[in-house]
């Protein structure tokens, strides 16, 4: 019993230290929660939450000491706020992804992503009732941006307004922060089910068949349709950063079903091809090779809402059922 604990105790141990590394590895940061999940295949839902909770306490102290942060005031706190956003998004999104076992994927996957608006919303009423403080808080973005990029723009660029590109990236970042927690979000599920499901027979045959109700992709179409409305008719920036995020959200989404159409497309004529195999060779060529994340941004998106008109895995030879 003593070993069986220690052991247990020792798991932990070991997959907590791997999300904290990760979690301060670029993109690796957006699947730190991945390992945690894990836990729950051995011992259960409620340990892996707790181990997550552990996570999120642990990077909320390391964060307060590498940044210095005690003592600054309410920018500290902002600034603070601002780092741990992604984190405590990704530690609840694995919570509540463990929490709704036997749901469809577009259903988990956006009660998983509500804590995370939730708490975005907050966010913005928090700071547009301290204008003071988003004024200084913008400020220091845009020194930072300077002091890290500034020269290299000045050289690139002769004369071009550094003020004004850090402006554009705040707003880029903004309107891009949801569909990108997303996609961390859907890796992190994605690596965990896959896990859970290895040694099941027909875990490729369920990607495959994924499928979501043909009326969601009216989500899709009037969320783009809204864009590109705003291209042509003014209205509130929060609103356009609003409206952007949810475009992104449906992207994502169609995304998802996308990569199950090449998936099916593929796999009839390589049986031996697993989605985790192709999912890590989609990202690499698509990181590394220019033009290739040009296909694989747009592509996935429109194989994804094709396939709610034409069905083609159907097409293909393939019967489905819905899986999502």
């Amino acid at each position: 019993m003593m070993d069986s604990r220690l052991r247990t105790v020792g798991e932990a141990i070991l997959l907590l230290l791997l999300s904290i590394v990760m979690s301060n590895i670029g993109l690796a940061s957006l699947i730190a929660v991945a390992p945690l999940m894990f836990f729950a295949i051995r011992h259960g839902r409620k340990s892996a939450s707790g181990l997550i909770i552990v996570f999120f306490l642990i990077s909320l102290v390391i964060d307060i000491l590498r940044g210095g942060i005690i003592g600054e005031g309410k920018l500290g706190c902002a600034i603070l706020m601002i780092d741990m956003y992604f984190p405590l998004s990704l530690s609840a999104a694995g919570i509540v992804w463990l929490s709704t076992k036997g749901n469809g994927v577009m259903k988990r996957l956006f009660l998983a992503l509500l804590p995370s608006l939730v708490l975005a919303l907050g966010y913005a009423a928090f700071f547009y009732s301290d204008r003071a403080l988003l004024t200084t808080l913008i400020e220091a973005f845009e020194n930072a941006f300077a002091a890290l990029l500034g020269p290299m723009l000045e050289i690139l660029l002769p004369g071009i307004d550094v003020a004004l590109v850090a402006y554009i990236a705040m707003l880029t970042v903004l309107s891009l922060l949801l569909p990108v927690l997303l996609c961390g979000i859907c890796a992190s599920c994605f690596i965990f089910e896959t896990a859970l499901h290895s040694r099941e027979s027909d875990w490729e045959e369920k990607v495959m068949r994924l499928e979501y109700s043909p009326d969601a992709v009216w989500g899709f179409i009037v969320s783009w349709a809204l864009v590109l409305l705003f291209r042509f008719v003014s209205a509130p920036l929060l609103l356009e950063i609003a409206v952007l995020n949810v475009a992104g959200i449906w992207t994502v989404i169609y995304a998802i079903e996308g990569f199950c159409v090449v998936f099916s497309r593929i796999r009839r004529r390589i049986a031996s091809l697993r989605s985790m195999t192709l999912l890590i060779l989609v990202l690499f060529f698509g990181t590394l090779i220019p033009g290739i994340n040009l296909i694989v941004l747009i592509g996935l998106p429109l194989a994804g809402v094709l396939e709610s008109f034409f069905d083609l895995k159907k097409l293909g030879g393939i019967g489905y059922e819905d899986h999502s």
